[in-house]
């Protein structure tokens, strides 16, 4: 038996580079999209369940002479922040869930795609002011079920029904503007309750850090010289009256 004896039974369909070449490409494009996609989950998850999202730094201007001029950058940055550009990302993540779940969910109407959606990021909003490992465990469930579903059965995914889905968005123009100030103003419901807080556990431990302090029960020095100084004068001034044990005993004249 030579060797084209070997390969033939080894390889009952022969070999040829072609079909090599064209299973390289199919592969390459399949480990170029899932390593796309898993990029952008990555960075989006991780920066949806973030609690603070915006890291504006005004440290520079912490050493400004006039207070005033310290609160009012500080109130410029924070309505920057959350009034202007919050509400872009916000609209940005939910056309994200909402594009997500329409490729999901290919027997529902685009109101409950919607409402889930909605759901889900303020679901991840509120972990996020609980603890941030809780929100990116729910931000990333769903993009990574899509990524699942579609390595296990890629047929599942029918492109005309989502297509429909996301076209119908034109005709609920009012409940997605809606949504989008729902989302917003729960994020400011959710800063302003944080910093309450913040501000009741930091007078608490203020409090109790002042008692639990040795100096704070001691009286000052000063104070304790003249107490001292106070309990012994009555004390010499009774003993100056009476005589001494000595002065009794010693004959008179």
């Amino acid at each position: 038996m030579n060797y084209d004896s070997y390969l033939n039974l080894i390889f009952p369909n022969g070999l040829s580079l072609d079909d090599g070449l064209v299973l390289l490409f199919n592969v390459g494009v399949y480990i170029i999209g899932i390593c796309l996609y898993g990029v952008f989950i990555f960075h989006f998850y991780r920066f949806l369940a973030a609690r603070d999202m915006f890291t504006f730094d005004l440290s520079r201007y912490e050493g400004s002479r006039f207070r005033g001029v310290r609160g009012l950058i500080h109130a410029v940055g924070y309505l920057l922040k959350y009034i202007v550009v919050f509400p872009f990302f916000a609209f940005f993540w939910l056309a994200v869930l909402t594009l997500i779940l329409a490729i999901l969910s290919k027997d529902r109407s685009f109101a409950d795609v919607l409402l889930i959606a909605l759901a889900t990021v303020c679901a991840i909003r509120v972990t996020a002011y609980y603890h941030e490992d809780l929100s990116r465990d729910l931000s990333k469930i769903l993009p990574f079920a899509v990524l699942g579903v579609f390595i296990i059965d890629a047929s599942f995914f029918a492109a005309d029904d989502s297509l429909a889905i996301i076209r119908d968005a034109s005709n609920h123009r009012e409940t997605i503007f809606y949504a989008f100030v729902l989302l917003v103003a729960l994020e400011f419901v959710l800063r302003i309750v944080m910093g309450y807080l913040m501000l009741l556990i930091t007078g608490r431990r203020r409090i109790l850090a002042r008692r639990e302090s040795p100096g704070a029960a001691e009286p000052p020095p000063e104070e304790a010289d003249e107490s001292q100084a106070y309990e012994e004068g009555p004390q010499e001034s009774a003993g100056a009256g009476e005589p001494s044990p000595a002065a009794a005993s010693a004959p008179a004249g």
